[in-house]
């Protein structure tokens, strides 16, 4: 019996996406908040920028390989900030704002446009909800849902990368999350966007049933790990389509 329904955040609840058109502007924040706190890193942003996502692709691999996540420290002082005589006690204390900063502004985020109503679609049903998103910041998600309006749907149940330390797939965050909504992952299931890290996680968690929603970070995130002829219980392109796929979910449970 279907009782709790969990979310990915980025892609998902909402549309992310990067532009070369970030990388100036993304850049000259960090490099603005660095000098703020005596800080001087002698490029211009654009270099700088180079200089991140490579780093970026460095630790992401890195993340992936062994399902982990570094805390904001540990990722700025090891990559983006590795050769930079910068001192521990400075960097520990402003590593989580470069890491919000990084979040707000390499890439742009809005809340899809029928999630709030599916939300509450979802609430009237009588389902618990969380939220299971992999993310380098410790606040950018939880600040983002109160200011989208639906910080109030997750209460008590957001689990993200940053905080636990290990990244989806890792089945771990997939079981714990759902014990936190007073479930058994049998009677959960996980909406995402991508089938790598969603669609494979909370299968292997033992999740009742997996929905993932086109988005554009699906291509890219998917990329090199052999997902071909693989997808989730049900494929949709709209937010809207998740009760009506509850209520399958329901009813095939039920045997009817």
């Amino acid at each position: 019996m279907l009782k709790a329904l969990l979310f990915d955040m980025g892609g998902t609840l909402e549309d992310v996406a990067h532009s070369p058109e970030c990388n100036i502007p993304c850049g000259k924040k960090i490099l603005s908040y660095l000098e703020t706190h005596g800080i001087g890193i002698g490029m211009e942003p654009e270099e700088f920028m180079r200089r991140c996502e490579e780093k970026n692709k460095e630790y992401r691999r890195w993340g992936q390989d062994n399902q982990r996540e570094l805390s904001p420290y540990e990722i700025w002082s090891r990559y983006y900030l590795k050769d930079f005589n910068i001192g521990e006690e400075k960097l520990r204390i402003i590593a989580e704002n470069l890491a919000n900063i990084w979040e707000r502004n390499f890439y742009t985020r809005s809340l899809r446009k029928d999630a709030p109503a599916m939300l509450e679609r979802i609430r009237e049903r009588g389902l618990a909800m969380g939220i299971i998103s992999n993310t380098a910041s410790l606040t950018h998600v939880i600040e983002n849902l109160h200011e989208m309006g639906i910080h109030r749907y997750f209460a008590g149940c957001i689990y993200l990368s940053s905080l636990s330390g290990y990244r989806k797939p890792g089945r771990a965050i997939f079981i714990e999350a759902a014990a936190d909504l007073g479930v058994k992952p049998f009677e959960a299931a996980y909406a995402g966007d991508t089938v790598s890290r969603d669609v494979r996680g909370a299968r292997d968690a033992g999740y009742l049933a997996t929905i993932r929603i086109a988005s554009e970070l699906t291509a890219g995130a998917d990329a090199g790990f052999n997902t071909q002829g693989e997808e989730a219980d049900y494929f949709i392109r709209n937010l809207s389509e998740i009760p009506g796929i509850v209520d399958l979910i329901v009813d095939s449970s039920r045997g009817i």
